[in-house]
């Protein structure tokens, strides 16, 4: 009998692993035909040879970044092969994204945002802020939008709900009631991965998609974006959509009567199980303070990235951290992600390849401004559904910018107009690791997510036409 079952088992291993390398290959093969068709298209007038072999590498990249039937490093490989094979780049450029400044930008947040946690100050800002709320349900779960979103902009979004869960679970777990399927256990997790997405948005720490478009948008017109630039053009639209969050989710999931002192108490004993602020914690404050201040003041002086390797070497040399603390735990798939969207990027626009296809849909949606920014916004929001907010930036933010120029818009407000809606994917699951992360607590259903996330697309859209627009018109954006 024991012998049977096993045997049923290996098979269902065996058949599901032969399932899904059957399926990995396939995907493959639509990427590798994409590109092969593209190539051998007649080239169309207006368009180099070479334009027309980035186009089909791009879409080969683009594929595969959707698809995910390999790592995003053998991707960025692949990318960069084809780019030589091809020749649309040399050798020493098709790998130029791998040096840019925006991954040493990337890995010194990354590496300030592990400070954090090494020494728990997030969490512990965390439990104190959402004591300060815990009074009643409605006002606790804004209190839960407000931190996620706050946090958010100091380190990774993923990395906010990271902490989050565990305090949440432990919340919910503990109650003195069945928690599972409940509106309030709803609400508050899909509260955590959309608060988070919403205030990745807000500086250049919350989403590495952020210092990807600035380093797009500075290939592009040779201009540097700020720390503060970025923060003064996003923060409207992040405040805004804070409320907006709390309220869908508020419609879409009434709260029930919950023991808010029982939550309070709880959060109580974990504030006092911290202790007092140690000295750890100190440290990392005063090197958080100091790299805003130095990204706020010479950002655009020394560059974004000097001054975040600045701050990763302080933290290493004053012993808050240590390389061990950070080398198995860095994101490598998502810098090499970035490194391939940059080379893409640099080979789009060397190539005319970005001018050919932004010319095209022109001619497709018009020369108004409005229409194409509404389109672009509209194309940006739903791609990132589909795949991650940062290969959708890297997509469209390359021919976004050129339309922008060939228009007479500013190329400035192209960049934003692609970058901040990227953090709207709040419909599926896949749409960000937030999404997943909630989802796999058990709590939520993939169904939970597509009203609200729908609702929020939406008004997403409406916002950034209106108060978007509005705001950027005032401080000079266009």
């Amino acid at each position: 009998m024991g012998k049977t079952v096993n045997q049923n088992i290996k098979q269902r291993v065996k058949s599901k692993f032969t399932e899904k390398n059957k399926q990995k290959w396939i995907f493959i093969l639509i990427a590798i035909s994409l590109f092969t068709l593209i190539s051998l298209l007649p080239n169309p007038e207006g368009l180099s040879t070479t334009g027309q072999h980035a186009i089909a590498v791009f879409a080969f990249t683009i594929t595969l970044w959707i698809t995910r039937p390999a790592s995003f490093p053998m991707i960025f490989f692949f990318t960069a092969v084809l780019l030589v094979g091809t020749g649309v780049l040399t050798p020493e450029n098709a790998f130029q994204g791998a040096g840019s400044s925006t991954i040493f930008f990337l890995l010194g947040a990354i590496i300030l945002a592990f400070s954090l946690s090494k020494y728990n100050l997030d969490k512990r800002v965390a439990l104190k802020f959402l004591k300060r709320f815990g009074s009643k349900p409605s006002t606790f779960l804004f209190g839960t939008v407000l931190i996620s979103a706050l946090l958010s902009m100091m380190m990774p979004a993923h990395g906010v709900v990271a902490l989050l869960i565990p305090i949440i679970l432990s919340i919910l777990r503990a109650a003195k009631k069945e928690m599972i399927g409940t509106n309030f256990s709803k609400a508050i997790l899909l509260s955590l991965a959309y608060g988070s997405s919403i205030g990745s948005m807000g500086t250049l720490l919350g989403g590495a998609r952020n210092p990807l478009a600035i380093s797009i948008y500075y290939q592009t017109t040779n201009e540097m974006v700020s720390f503060l630039d970025w923060f003064i053009a996003a923060i409207p639209i992040v405040l805004i959509m804070i409320g907006f969050v709390y309220l869908v989710l508020r419609f879409y999931y009434p709260l029930e009567q919950i023991d808010m002192d029982y939550l309070q108490n709880y959060l109580q004993k974990e504030v006092k199980k911290m202790g007092k602020i140690s000295y750890g914690e100190l440290k990392v404050v005063f090197f958080l303070i100091l790299a805003f201040i130095l990204w706020s003041l010479f950002g655009t002086i020394i560059g974004m990235a000097t001054v975040a390797v600045f701050i990763a070497g302080l933290l290493g040399v004053s012993n808050t951290l240590n390389w061990e603390d950070v080398e198995n735990k860095l994101p490598w798939g998502i810098i090499f992600l970035y490194a391939g969207a940059i080379t893409l990027s640099f080979a789009l626009s060397e190539t005319g390849a970005s001018s050919f296809i932004a010319q095209s849909l022109i001619q497709f949606v018009s020369v108004n401004p409005l229409l194409v920014i509404f389109v672009i916004v509209t194309l940006t929001i739903f791609l990132s559904e589909v795949m991650s907010n940062s290969a959708a930036t890297a997509t469209i933010l390359p021919i976004t910018l050129t339309i922008f120029t060939s228009l007479g818009l500013s190329a400035k407000t192209g960049m934003y107009v692609v970058a901040l809606p990227s953090a709207f994917a709040l419909m599926f699951i896949i749409g960000t690791p937030g999404s997943a992360m909630v989802y796999d607590t058990g709590f939520l259903k993939v169904k939970d997510f597509l009203k609200p996330g729908l609702t929020l697309n939406l008004i997403g859209i409406a916002i950034f036409m209106t108060l978007g627009l509005g705001w950027w018109k005032v401080i000079g954006l266009w």
